[in-house]
C-alpha cells in the first residue's frame, strides 16, 4: 500500500501555500522528478515539475507543481491555482529538489513505520508494540479492547488525562459505572454495525473527541480500537495514518476472533480469561454479568482434546457447541473446553440429570459422551464448584481427568466404581490416580510404601502363589462395611465361612477390622494400589 494524498497534502503544507485539485484522492508509490515523457513510467507515482504546461500535457498522470517564490519568500496566494490541471500546486520559498528531496524523505519515513509494523506483527510481538511503534506518527492516545471491554493495549508515551481512559488504564478494564454510560448514550449499536470509522464530537463520556474503529464478525465486534484526538484533530490525514495501524491490528483481531466461534467473543475472552487464571475477584464480578455468566451457580468444566485426524476443528467446535446448549464452549490451546451452569438439582451427586436440564433435554453429560463417542475421543470433567472464581482450578481438574481417565477402565479385579460414560472421565473418579503420580519421587512411589499398601501386597502375593482370592474377599468385606450376610451373598460362600476367613487374615497380617482407622487405611491402600497398577507399565501387585 502506498501513501495517501491527504498524508502528502498534510506534510506539504509546511513548505508554502497548497492548493488541491477537485475530488483529489489516491495513494502513491513514489514520488519522482519529471525529466519528460520517457520518466513517464508508472501511474501510482506523484510526478513533480515546474513547468505549468505539463499537467495539461499528460493528463493520464498525477503531477505536483511547484510554483518557487521569487526573493526567497512565500508569495501571496493568487485567486486560483498557477497550473489549474496538477493535482497539487505548491507555492513557496523551496525550489523544485528541495520539496523532491523533502517528499523522498516523507516517503521514507512513513515505509520505514510500516516495515516496521508488518515486523512486529511477523515476530507476533503483540498489540502493544504496534501502538509503542505508532506513537511519534499518531501523537494521540489509543486504547485497544476485547468485547468484554477488558484493555488489551494503550498509548505509553503519550499524556492522557481523559477520566474514562484514566481509569480504564487503572483498572485493566472499564467500570460497570463506564459501561453504563456507554448503553446511555447508545454507544454499542454503531460499534457492532457501522462500518468504518465511528467519530463522536459530542464529549458526553470522553473529554476529547474519538475516532473508533471495531473489527466484527458474524456475532459481534471483536477488537476496539478508540483514539482520543487529544493532541492531534481527527482531520483526513489522520484517519488515513490511524489507518495504516488498523491494517496491522486486523491481523491479530482475525487470528484471536475467527468467524467460526460457536460464542460470542465476549464471553469467549472472558471464558479464557478465567480458565488462564488472569481475573482477580473484583474483575470477574465486573465481566460475569455483561455477558450473561453468573458469579455463583453449579459449575461444571469439561476438557475434550480435539483430535484434527478424528473431523475438522470448526466442525467439531460446532456439534460441540450444539449439543451441549446452553452451555458456553471455547477452544484453548487446541483444545475444547465447556462451562456448564444449567444445573438446578442441588441433589444431583454426578452434576447432570435429564430432570434438571432448562431446556429438557437428556443430561448434557450424556449428550457430550454419545457425541464423543462418535468421534471416538475423550473428555475430563471437573468436580463440581460454586463460583467462578474456581473455573482455573476446575480446568486444570478436568484436564489432568482427561489424561489420566482412559487408564482407570483398567480394572480386572472389578474393585473400581463404573461410570456411566464411557468417554468422560470426573476428576473425582481418578483423584487417588493423580495423587498417586504426584507422590513419585527420584524414581520412587512414596504412597505404595503406606502400611495398608505393603499389606495388600502381601496379600497379593500369596494369593499368586496359592490361586487364593483373599485381596479381593478383604475389598469386599471392606466395601459392604462388614455386614457378613451381604459379604457372603455376593461372594457365593456361607456366612461362617466369611468370619473364618477374616479371622485368619487380621491374625497372619496383623490388622484388626474392626478399627476405623485401619479399615481407612486399608480401604485407601485398595484405591492407590489400583490407581499405580493402571499406570503404563505397571502391573497389579
Amino acid at each position: 500500500m502506498g501513501l495517501s494524498l491527504n498524508i502528502i497534502v498534510h506534510e506539504l503544507k509546511q513548505k508554502g501555500e497548497l492548493w488541491c485539485a477537485p475530488s483529489a484522492a489516491g495513494e502513491f508509490e513514489d514520488v519522482r522528478h519529471f525529466l519528460g515523457s520517457s520518466t513517464l513510467t508508472r501511474d501510482d507515482c506523484l510526478y513533480l515539475c515546474d513547468n505549468p504546461d505539463v499537467p495539461r500535457t499528460y493528463p493520464g498522470y498525477s503531477f505536483l507543481y511547484v510554483s518557487e517564490a521569487t526573493g526567497g519568500t512565500a508569495r501571496q496566494a493568487p485567486p486560483t491555482p498557477p497550473a489549474s490541471d496538477a493535482l497539487l500546486t505548491l507555492a513557496g520559498p523551496c525550489p523544485l529538489s528541495a520539496v523532491h528531496a523533502f517528499l523522498q524523505d516523507v516517503f521514507l519515513k512513513y515505509r520505514l513505520w510500516e516495515e516496521a509494523l508488518d515486523r512486529s506483527c511477523v515476530e507476533d510481538e503483540g498489540l502493544q508494540a504496534l501502538l509503542d511503534l505508532s506513537t511519534p506518527f499518531l501523537r494521540n492516545n489509543i486504547v485497544v479492547v476485547d468485547p468484554a471491554l477488558k484493555l488489551l493495549a494503550h498509548t505509553k508515551d503519550a499524556p492522557c488525562d481523559d477520566p474514562v481512559t484514566v481509569e480504564l488504564i487503572e483498572h485493566g478494564y472499564h467500570t460497570e459505572e463506564n459501561i453504563r454510560k456507554f448503553k446511555l448514550h447508545k454507544r454499542f449499536a454503531p460499534w457492532a454495525t457501522q462500518e468504518g470509522f465511528v467519530i463522536n464530537d459530542s464529549r458526553a463520556i470522553c473529554k476529547y473527541v474519538t475516532v473508533v474503529h471495531s473489527f466484527k464478525t458474524r456475532n459481534a465486534f471483536s477488537l476496539i480500537v478508540v483514539m482520543m484526538c487529544n493532541e492531534v484533530d481527527a482531520d483526513d490525514f489522520l484517519l488515513d495514518a490511524f489507518s495504516l495501524l488498523l491494517r496491522r491490528i486486523a491481523y491479530y483481531a482475525k487470528r484471536e476472533y475467527p468467524e467460526d466461534k460457536p460464542a460470542g467473543n465476549a464471553t469467549d475472552a472472558f471464558l479464557r480469561d478465567l480458565v488462564n487464571g488472569s481475573l482477580d475477584d473484583e474483575a470477574i464480578r465486573e465481566r460475569c454479568e455483561s455477558v450473561g455468566i453468573p458469579y455463583e451457580a453449579r459449575f461444571c468444566l469439561f476438557y475434550a482434546a480435539a483430535d484434527a485426524a478424528s473431523a475438522p476443528l470448526a466442525r467439531l467446535l460446532a456439534d460441540v457447541a450444539r449439543e451441549t446448549a446452553p452451555a458456553k464452549v471455547l477452544l484453548v490451546d487446541g483444545a475444547i473446553v465447556i462451562l456448564c451452569f444449567n444445573c438446578f438439582n442441588s441433589d444431583c451427586g454426578q452434576h447432570c440429570q435429564s430432570a434438571s436440564c432448562p431446556l429438557q433435554r437428556r443430561a448434557v453429560s450424556r449428550r457430550l459422551d454419545q457425541l464423543l463417542d462418535r468421534y471416538d475421543l475423550a473428555c475430563g470433567r471437573s468436580s463440581r464448584f460454586a463460583a467462578l472464581p474456581q473455573t482455573r482450578i476446575a480446568f486444570l481438574q478436568a484436564k489432568e481427568a482427561v489424561r489420566i481417565g482412559p487408564r482407570t477402565t483398567h480394572d480386572p479385579q472389578g474393585l473400581r466404581c463404573r461410570s456411566a460414560y464411557r468417554h468422560i472421565f470426573s476428576f473425582d473418579r481418578c483423584c487417588i490416580d493423580y495423587l498417586v503420580d504426584c507422590g513419585v519421587k527420584d524414581g520412587e512411589n512414596l504412597a505404595r510404601m503406606t502400611r495398608g499398601c505393603q499389606v495388600l501386597s502381601a496379600i497379593a502375593e500369596q494369593d499368586e502363589a496359592n490361586g487364593t482370592d483373599n485381596y479381593r474377599f478383604l475389598f469386599q468385606y471392606l466395601a459392604n462395611e462388614r455386614r457378613m450376610s451381604l459379604v457372603a451373598e455376593k461372594l457365593h460362600m456361607h456366612r461362617n465361612n466369611v468370619k473364618y476367613r477374616i479371622d485368619r487374615l487380621e491374625k497372619t497380617y496383623g490388622i484388626d477390622t474392626s478399627d476405623p482407622t485401619t479399615r481407612f487405611d486399608l480401604t485407601l491402600a485398595y484405591c492407590i494400589c489400583e490407581a499405580d497398577a493402571a499406570k503404563p507399565g505397571e502391573r497389579l501387585p
